[in-house]
């Protein structure tokens, strides 16, 4: 198993992270703003995708007994919020913008700007607070877009991308996302370790 245990000096990491989590190799944490406080990962999670927090704003909070996937991103610009015991699978997106600007000007500026100089402190991105409740499910290949609420216990099936709030103990799936069932609630009571 290819894994490391943050043993950062806590002053010398731009994140939070709770009792034993674990930062795998392919993990990253990109914090733009630099302030520690806005990337927070709860206890007892693992992390194998990318956190990111543009330069102009942004803020990340993970729950309790997390997981983030290979090659997962979680790029935010305004506020995502994950809930405890939610696994996100590999190869997902979860976005609280639209990443870029829609105006091609604008743009290429924002583009010249992160290649020379880093992500830019003042840009005007489309943003919308992401939030994820307890116990949810993102299968493989699924993207997150700005604005979704994804209730507790949903489950997004692979390949999905969810464009509209998601009610608790749902499953959706497609492009965009439908209701396809429901979660079982009776097999859904979850005990705390």
């Amino acid at each position: 198993m290819k894994f490391i245990v943050d043993k950062f000096l806590p002053s010398k990491r731009l994140y939070v992270i709770g009792r034993h989590s674990v930062l795998y190799k392919t993990s990253n944490i990109v914090n733009n703003l630099n302030i520690r406080e806005r990337i927070r990962i709860g206890d007892y999670c693992h992390i194998r995708g990318e956190l990111l927090l543009f330069g102009h704003d942004g803020q990340i909070e993970v729950g309790n007994y997390c997981y983030v996937g290979l090659n997962t991103f979680i790029w935010s610009a305004k506020n995502i919020i994950i809930g405890n015991r939610v696994l996100i699978s590999h190869n997902c997106n979860i976005f609280d913008n639209d990443t870029h600007p829609l105006d091609p000007v604008e743009r290429h500026r924002q583009f010249v700007e992160i290649i020379t100089s880093g992500h830019p402190k003042k840009i005007e991105i489309p943003s919308a607070e992401v939030n994820i409740a307890d116990d949810v499910l993102i299968a493989a290949n699924s993207t997150i877009l700005k604005g979704v609420q994804i209730g507790q216990g949903a489950i997004i099936g692979a390949g999905s991308v969810v464009t509209k709030s998601v009610p608790p103990f749902t499953i959706v799936a497609g492009n965009p996302a439908t209701v396809i069932g429901v979660v079982d609630r009776a097999a859904h009571e979850i005990e705390s370790i």
